[in-house]
């Protein structure tokens, strides 16, 4: 064979791990745009709490008497759709309801119709106002800590 010429082949190397499929942990992917995600920790909870439907799902109800529970909650907006969670938020300290809470249905249709029924609706001397939960606006609300 002929002498090898120049310098002998380089040792064999790994080759450089494949890129990470991913840029975010794998729960946020799809989750939202790409927003920079400074200043939310809670986004990396393993389990967020309430738990969420699809974007445009989710609803945001105030006016809520103050004795109303989650249970009342998911009974008032049971009629138009699977409530997959419905969570009243009470003040830590006092554990007196803050008055608002929101619901989350599986499908945009049932949040729909929620909307157009419940909009307006007198639960005692309130009248609920009902809206689409604003799906940009991710800061966490402090979560009660009560065993459901």
């Amino acid at each position: 064979p002929p002498p090898m010429s120049g310098t002998p082949p380089p040792p064999h190397h790994h080759p450089p791990p494949p890129p990470h499929p991913y840029m975010y942990p794998p729960h946020l992917m799809g989750a939202v745009p790409p927003y920079p995600f400074q200043n939310r920790p809670e986004m990396r909870a393993p389990n967020p709490r309430p738990r969420e439907g699809p974007a445009g799902a989710n609803l945001f109800v105030y006016h809520l008497p103050h004795d109303l529970t989650d249970a009342d909650l998911a009974t008032a907006f049971n009629p138009f759709g699977n409530v997959i969670s419905a969570k009243v938020y009470v003040d830590r300290n006092t554990g007196e309801s803050k008055g608002f809470g929101f619901v989350s249905y599986d499908s945009v249709m049932s949040a729909e119709s929620a909307i157009e029924q419940m909009n307006g609706f007198q639960i005692g001397n309130k009248r609920l106002k009902v809206q689409h939960k604003r799906v940009n606006n991710h800061q966490g609300m402090p979560q009660p800590n009560s065993a459901s």
